[in-house]
């Protein structure tokens, strides 16, 4: 009688154990998208995708500045997306892709630079790809369409898109509050 109760206490351990593994491993990363902006505080939010072609690394960072001039060359930090060994919100045509937004007060933004970390247990290595990408604008009480931003950190190389159509599509399935 013992051993049988004891079996099936540890059959259900591992029940518990295998659901919370899959309820984890299955979390959108979307869900710490910013849904929401304050208008009384004169906030308006950006959104788009991100495009890692070549992801080989652990960790990305972009940092998104104001756009206002800064002492030597050093950027205004305004905000970070990171993306550590996260799998995407959608996979299409063998690349990886990123829903992202920012919420912020009405002003212009950039990209600045991407933070690129990688640990391979052996060795950890960080470095930085300065992006001189064009300016953005946050309007108060809106939510603006920025673009798919395809980074390539093998050829240290960027781009920006236009996927509005196929974003609309993404955003509705992992943040329905965000509309644009």
């Amino acid at each position: 009688m013992y051993k049988q109760n004891s079996n099936i206490m540890k059959s259900k351990i591992s029940l518990l154990g295998l659901l919370f593994l899959v309820i984890i491993g299955c979390s959108a990363p979307s869900k710490n998208l910013k849904t929401t902006y304050n208008e009384s505080n004169d906030e308006g939010m950006i959104v788009g995708t991100i495009c890692v072609e070549n992801k080989t690394y652990n960790g990305y960072t972009f940092v998104c500045t104001d756009a206002k001039t800064a002492i030597a060359d050093y950027a205004n930090v305004s905000e970070d997306l990171t993306f550590k060994n996260s799998p995407g919100d959608f996979k299409e045509k063998g690349k990886t892709y990123y829903l992202f937004s920012v919420v912020k007060p009405q002003g212009k933004y950039k990209f600045a630079k991407i933070k690129i970390f990688d640990n391979t247990r052996e060795s950890q290595s960080q470095f930085e790809i300065p992006l001189n990408m064009k300016e953005f604008e946050i309007q108060k009480g809106k939510t603006t369409y920025y673009g798919q931003l395809t980074i390539n950190t093998q050829e240290k190389k960027y781009t920006v898109e236009n996927q509005l159509e196929r974003d609309k599509v993404w955003f509705n399935k992992k943040a329905p509050k965000i509309q644009f």
